[in-house]
């Protein structure tokens, strides 16, 4: 099972068991957008990793697959995925040393530097930017337990939402399909800067089920 992928490895045992991904969501309760994303590791399009351990556990149990077989597939996908792609060759080794022979050129160098760094001073000293876009209100309630949660960061800054790291596009748009738990939800949504600055928001989510909503517009 080393060399296999979640892709070969659910389509065969579906294959033994003559299933589809349709029947698979249904016998599982996982969202078959889920699966499909599971098995071709398009990990941007999942929720937080307790709960990818907590689909592919039930999916584990209809195929009759060991849980910790095919984590450890999952996992190895994931950093086979993210690696590879940073793995370069240092480029231009020598151009430093040719420059450092130019005193004209390394002077402008410095006062290109200081000038860039005195007009950018407020993007690396004040507070990350931070903008949440859904949801909007620091409380509110809700009756589907799954929530697109969306903002803006700038790129280059990390974000983390309860814990997770999530990565925005280069224009700083972030993306999460977080799934909630009934009751209340508290979400954080941190942000932070290379150089250690943190902006931190907290929204609470409360998931109640479409009959208790009933019952209280009722009364």
């Amino acid at each position: 099972m080393d060399k296999e992928n979640l892709q070969t490895i659910f389509e065969e045992a579906l294959k033994e068991k003559d299933l589809t991904y349709k029947k698979l969501s249904i016998l599982t309760s996982v969202p078959e957008k889920f699966i499909i994303a599971l098995k071709n590791m398009e990990t941007h399009k999942l929720p937080a990793t307790p709960y990818i351990r907590g689909y592919l556990e039930k999916i584990c149990e209809v195929l009759d697959l060991n849980l910790q077989d095919i984590w450890t597939v999952y996992k190895e996908g994931i950093e086979h995925k993210s690696s590879g792609s940073f793995d370069k060759l240092p480029t231009n080794r020598f151009v430093i040393q040719k420059l450092n022979k130019k005193t004209v050129i390394s002077f402008l160098t410095a006062i290109i530097i200081i000038i860039f760094f005195a007009s950018n001073f407020n993007n690396f000293f004040s507070k990350p930017y931070l903008k949440i876009t859904n949801p909007k209100d620091s409380l509110m309630v809700v009756s589907e337990p799954l929530i697109n949660l969306t903002g803006q960061i700038r790129s280059v800054d990390k974000l983390t939402i309860n814990g997770e790291e999530v990565v925005a596009n280069p224009a700083g748009d972030f993306e999460l399909a977080y799934e909630l738990q009934l009751g209340l939800n508290t979400i954080e949504f941190k942000v932070k800067k290379i150089l250690g600055k943190e902006n931190s928001q907290i929204k609470q989510i409360i998931f109640e089920e479409p009959e208790k909503l009933i019952d209280v517009q009722t009364f």
